[in-house]
């Protein structure tokens, strides 16, 4: 409602943001900086109940202002907005403030919650919005020069990010702090660690099924396909883990936000580009766009990790 944002201090309208660094205001930082320790566990479970009142709240706030109510992502005055949803962890905490210390555009944590009566959902994160809007949504309305420019930014923070030693050894597979990671891609959302890319490539493969082959033959030549993949060793890279179009914001033609840590973690290095590519033609603008950021290189790694999603999909949590 323009009428009502005209009347209010602009802080408690729901386009307001804090002011942020632009990519390239400062060089970003070439060694992972240390993982932060995290609050206690009394202080996460009052923060979670304060967390839990502000759900509500944000359904009648976007109903005064005429906006859509995301009970996942929580709109809210003074710039904030609460992630609330199913794959939210703590670990997404401490990558977010890993990446805003090395200078990428990430949200600022503000407080994190727990939810131990809510399994689906254990973590809440309040945090600072961001300006501007998802690069799938304006992409093909930039100029040429917006879209180079768009395309070297997120360049440079995969370069930086990926070139971060890793603390818990050169092959070790895992989150931030060591553990397992959370991925969309993997069965039932949750994998390792894993001390090798080979004990990782493992467990993708361990729950094949020949359901949905039509015979015998075409699920052992799927197979053979997807383990295709052990025969080549990759380095294992710090990786944002969900390198997709509504990860990336954009502002008056800058990367204004690269969001959604929840899958960041140490991976095999196509990781991100073949998550990001594998199920988009190969004549959509995103698919081009992440070949030109260092994708075109794992043409062979997509063929394998098609074989093994369709030999997998049995296994995923929906």
């Amino acid at each position: 409602m323009s009428w009502l944002n005209s009347l209010l201090p602009r802080a408690l309208c729901p386009n307001f943001t804090w002011p942020h660094r632009a990519l390239g205001d400062e060089p970003l930082v070439q060694d992972i900086p240390p993982t932060p320790k995290l609050s206690g566990s009394t202080s996460r479970r009052v923060w979670g109940i304060i967390h839990k009142r502000l759900v509500p709240f944000s359904r009648h706030y976007c109903k005064w202002f005429g906006i859509p109510f995301d009970n996942q992502i929580c709109q809210l005055p003074f710039g904030l907005i609460l992630k609330w949803s199913d794959g939210t962890r703590l670990e997404e905490v401490q990558a977010m403030m890993v990446a805003r210390s090395a200078g990428l555009p990430v949200p600022r944590v503000i407080a994190y919650g727990d939810h131990p009566d809510t399994p689906h959902a254990l973590v809440s994160i309040l945090m600072t919005r961001l300006p501007g809007c998802d690069l799938g949504l304006v992409y093909e309305s930039l100029t040429p020069a917006q879209q180079e420019t768009i395309q070297k930014e997120t360049a440079t923070m995969l370069d930086t990010i990926r070139n971060w030693r890793s603390p818990w050894g050169k092959d070790r597979i895992c989150s931030i702090t060591g553990g397992p990671i959370r991925s969309v891609r993997v069965p039932d959302h949750i994998i390792g660690p894993c001390e090798s890319e080979t004990e990782f490539n493992d467990l993708l493969i361990q729950p094949a099924s020949q359901h949905g082959y039509a015979s015998a033959e075409a699920f052992e030549e799927a197979l053979a396909c997807a383990r295709k993949m052990q025969t080549k060793l990759h380095r294992i890279v710090f990786t944002h883990g969900d390198l997709k179009h509504h990860n990336i914001m954009v502002h008056e033609g800058r990367v204004s936000g690269f969001i959604d840590w929840e899958s960041a973690g140490w991976y095999p290095d196509y990781w991100d580009y073949t998550t990001a590519m594998r199920y988009m033609p190969e004549d959509f603008w995103w698919f081009k766009f992440v070949s030109q950021l260092g994708g075109s290189k794992y043409r062979e790694e997509m063929v394998y990790e098609r074989a093994l999603l369709k030999l997998t999909v049995d296994s995923w949590v929906w």
